[in-house]
């Protein structure tokens, strides 16, 4: 085997690594469902706490509310969205301009795959790590919590935003260094998903 087709195997070992998660937040799916359904339910009751056990627990503090459910709703969305982005770009699921892209060669396409991830992919998702980061570590030191009786705990759900950006960095990377061996060097073997 080659030393670029053991490259191309690496990479695309790093991206499944990476798209993993998002496969594994994918079951975030029912609980967001059930909460929609629950906030739905307790609005048409009136009722706005649903459950208080009196002890503290982490990120949903000592009662559920309807405005927790609402916390709960968002926070399961952005779980889903940060880290399913790195499984869509594994599995060529996102956004791309594929009018333009159908009249490529593979090579071609390598080779627009690598400028696009070299130029606009690994530096933006690199910078919202890196402040997304300090973001996360100001909510976990401020100990800030919903000021209007929702989720506490907020650290938590912001530690997710530099945790997905570094899996779309990770894998736009990995990807990059993919799509540079397979348009440079033709007899490497192409990645099994062919993005």
């Amino acid at each position: 085997m080659s030393f670029a087709s053991s490259l191309v195997r690496a990479c695309s070992a790093v991206e499944d690594a990476c798209a993993a998660f998002g496969r594994a937040a994918a079951w975030l799916l029912v609980p967001l469902v059930a909460a929609v359904t629950l906030t739905v339910v307790a609005a048409q009751l009136r009722l706005n706490v649903l459950l208080d056990w009196g002890t503290p627990l982490p990120l949903l503090g000592e009662r559920l509310t309807g405005n927790g459910l609402l916390d709960v709703q968002w926070h399961l969305f952005l779980v889903l969205t940060l880290l399913g982005g790195a499984y869509a770009l594994r599995t060529d699921a996102h956004v791309s301009v594929d009018v333009l892209a159908a009249r490529f060669g593979p090579r071609t396409k390598a080779l627009v795959r690598f400028a696009g991830d070299l130029l606009f992919l690994v530096p933006f998702c690199a910078l919202m790590t890196w402040f997304s980061y300090d973001f996360a570590v100001r909510a976990f030191v401020s100990g800030e919590a919903s000021s209007y009786g929702g989720l506490v705990d907020r650290w938590i759900i912001k530690a997710v935003l530099p945790l997905g950006f570094g899996l779309l960095t990770l894998m736009g990377a990995a990807r990059a260094v993919r799509s540079a061996v397979e348009a440079w060097r033709p007899d490497a073997a192409p990645s099994e998903t062919g993005n």
